[in-house]
């Protein structure tokens, strides 16, 4: 591990891009990684390859890997002042930094505990979990990161906790942005599975895609559709619409479906998670 100390750089994942990883490469050419809290984990790059440094070639090697992920982040320099009690990060090393040291957002004048939004590798947003007007603000940089299709890494934002990060109860914290924030994770969530649809591409099962659909009340939900008697990955969403070859159509929530399929349909190992729907099965649930 010491060969490649020197010559390393850190890079951030996301859960469903590692979940990605796991079928593209798997088992000792998958990314070598430390898991960070929530969704995230770090791992390291060569420099020269801008190749994963992956768990082939750290077999054994656990302290040489974390010696070289503090190396890497020793480099980097000190975190921004807050501007309207916002910290926003662009550079991928520092933000691997905090992320791997919560100590360094000590200091920061923030209203509250510091609450990270991890949403992208180069845009990674700090707040005071007390400053609901600067949660807002970063709920809006989720939806401008989603509309300009760029690559995501996690919308579930972490609070500091003793010397670490643990998930930011937003629900009772901020209550009054629960739909802002539903929203911007269904819009995290349709962009993984349109990432994992791509690398699960085979000819004998349909990978459905997830769907967004914004209701008359403002509310955003997702959807899938499962075209009866052909064998599908189904991702886990708000409703599945079942297409039956007659041309008619039914729509159930996912709750709905899995109770009425029963053993029938099984949840797979992948991450994001699907369900394996078989070409007979299930039959329709009653409404």
């Amino acid at each position: 591990m010491s060969a490649i100390a020197t010559d390393v750089t850190v890079r951030i994942y996301g859960a469903s891009e590692l979940g990605v990883l796991a079928q593209t490469a798997p088992g000792p050419a998958h990314p070598r990684v430390e898991y960070v809290g929530g969704e995230v984990f770090v791992g390291l790059d060569h420099r020269d390859r801008g190749s994963a440094v992956t768990q082939g070639e750290t077999e054994g090697a656990d302290a040489g890997f974390r010696d070289a992920l503090r190396a890497a982040v020793s480099l980097v320099g000190e975190l921004p002042s807050a501007v309207e009690g916002t910290v926003v990060i662009e550079d991928e090393a520092l933000a691997a930094a905090v992320l791997l040291d919560p100590s360094r957002v000590a200091g920061l004048e923030l209203s509250g505990d510091p609450v990270v939004f991890p949403y992208a590798r180069d845009r990674v947003v700090i707040v005071g979990a007390e400053d609901q007007a600067a949660i807002a603000r970063t709920l809006d940089v989720a939806e401008e990161l989603f509309d300009a299709d760029r690559p995501l890494v996690s919308a579930h934002p972490m609070v500091r906790a003793d010397e670490g990060w643990a998930p930011f109860p937003w629900r009772e914290r901020v209550s009054e942005l629960a739909m802002r924030f539903e929203r911007v994770l269904r819009l995290f969530s349709v962009r993984a599975y349109d990432v994992q649809t791509v690398a699960l591409q085979r000819p004998d099962v349909h990978i459905a895609p997830a769907k967004i659909r914004v209701l008359e009340s403002g509310v955003t939900t997702t959807f899938a559709t499962w075209p009866r008697g052909t064998a599908t990955l189904l991702p886990v969403v708000d409703n599945v619409i079942i297409a039956d070859p007659s041309g008619t159509l039914s729509v159930a929530t996912l709750t709905q479906f899995l109770d009425a399929a029963g053993d029938a349909v099984v949840r797979t190992g992948l991450s994001p998670a699907r369900y394996f729907v078989p070409g007979d099965q299930p039959a329709a649930p009653t409404a």
